[in-house]
């Protein structure tokens, strides 16, 4: 298990969920300033979770096909583009500005859906009797970033003004892809075996048909809903 790459994958896994809580102190100051009206606010607040879900499956198809280092590097490139995108969305107000504002969250919320491709990178790396522990890193970066995505949202925004959670997230982002490239090594052999195609449809059904399977994923997504309410 090389660490360097461990670390690209878990500095990823923490940044998707600063994208999800950084914008969350700014919410009453768009309603403010901005005369969002309710039903937007509440857009701005469920794509990027929304897009996530959406694209999820997406985003691990396509590591199965291509492998997950460029997988990485594109979501993780395109949530820099996206926060830059905030940042300057947050300087415009007004019904444009909170529309690209709008516009920025759907695309950091694609870009975050790689969660699936980190699991399978950590999947890819770590033999079975390890595998637990390797997954608790991801836990550790989702939770992680519940804590410190409010925090550096409410702090840059004092500091910079409502751009400044944008820019920073996209520094942040930035550099963590500047640093994938040099590190993270590809983690998917040749040999492995591929996942069987099914239908989207048939592919949810025959994952919720296990139960223990299926009990877990009800139980995960139940534990992530109650986070986030």
């Amino acid at each position: 298990m090389k660490r360097p790459s461990l670390l690209v994958i878990f500095l990823s896994v923490f940044i998707d969920l600063i994208g999800f809580g950084i914008v969350m102190p700014l919410l009453p100051i768009y309603a403010r300033d901005f005369h969002a009206p309710g039903y937007l606010i509440g857009l701005i607040m469920a794509s990027f979770s929304v897009m996530q879900f959406l694209f999820a499956p997406l985003w691990g198809g396509l590591s199965d096909r291509i492998g997950r280092r460029p997988v990485i590097l594109i979501s993780n490139a395109g949530s820099a583009i996206a926060y830059a995108l905030f940042a300057l969305a947050s300087t415009k107000g007004g019904q444009s500005g909170l529309l690209m504002i709008l516009a920025s969250r759907i695309f950091a919320g694609i870009c975050g859906a790689n969660l699936s491709v980190a699991s399978a990178y950590i999947a890819d790396v770590t033999p079975a009797e390890k595998r637990s522990r390797g997954m608790a890193l991801i836990g550790r970066g989702l939770r992680l970033g519940f804590i410190f995505g409010p925090a550096i949202g409410s702090f840059s925004a004092r500091q910079w003004g409502l751009p400044g959670p944008g820019w920073v997230a996209a520094a942040i982002c930035g550099a963590n892809v500047f640093f994938a490239v040099f590190v993270l090594q590809e983690s998917r052999r040749p040999e492995s075996e591929s996942a069987v195609k099914r239908a989207r449809i048939n592919q949810w059904t025959h994952t919720m048909s296990q139960p223990t399977v299926g009990f877990l994923i009800i139980l995960y997504s139940c534990d992530l809903l109650f986070r986030r309410i």
